[in-house]
């Protein structure tokens, strides 16, 4: 099975279909992605400059822990979501250059995340009050800012690049 053939059998779901050809069903879940990202994105700019020390308090593991739920929030609607407007129009994305540079960024920064989780998080124990954290912790967080700049940037170039419809 070829990856066209995927992306036109995602096409051609009830999902696919009425999110392509329906005003609802395509405002609905373009709403609710930019919404998850508000959440989700909020989340992770907030835990960043803590990580670069431009928040003072509180405690990043407290911070963190507070921050989890809304990050679990919009994470789920952003994919969920993103998903959906994929199913839509699968076939002109996965042949989109600005699509695929979104989906390598969006699979760097969780290559980057699990870096800093396997490797800087589990000394927190010595940096967690310090209102200047450890090198390799301001190294991620302006990786994490950066990388989602660039999110953003090749967002919003999808729909002005690529294949025409």
């Amino acid at each position: 099975m070829s990856v066209l053939s995927i992306c036109q059998a995602l096409e051609a779901t009830w999902i696919g279909t009425q999110v392509r050809e329906t005003y609802w069903g395509y405002a609905a879940p373009q709403i609710a992605h930019m919404l998850g990202m508000a959440l989700f994105g909020g989340a992770v700019v907030v835990d960043d400059l803590r990580l670069l020390g431009r928040l003072r308090r509180p405690a990043f593991s407290e911070l963190s822990k507070q921050l989890i739920p809304l990050k679990w929030l919009g994470f789920v609607v952003v994919v969920g979501s993103g998903l959906a407007l994929f199913m839509s129009d699968a076939t002109r994305l996965y042949r989109n250059w600005a699509f695929l540079v979104k989906a390598i960024l969006l699979l760097l920064v969780a290559l980057n995340a699990w870096i800093f989780r396997a490797v800087v998080y589990r000394d927190i124990a010595k940096w967690d009050q310090s209102a200047d954290p450890p090198t390799g912790a301001k190294r991620s967080a302006s990786l994490s800012l950066l990388l989602w700049l660039a999110i953003i940037v090749t967002s919003r170039l999808i729909g002005f690049v690529g294949p025409e419809y």
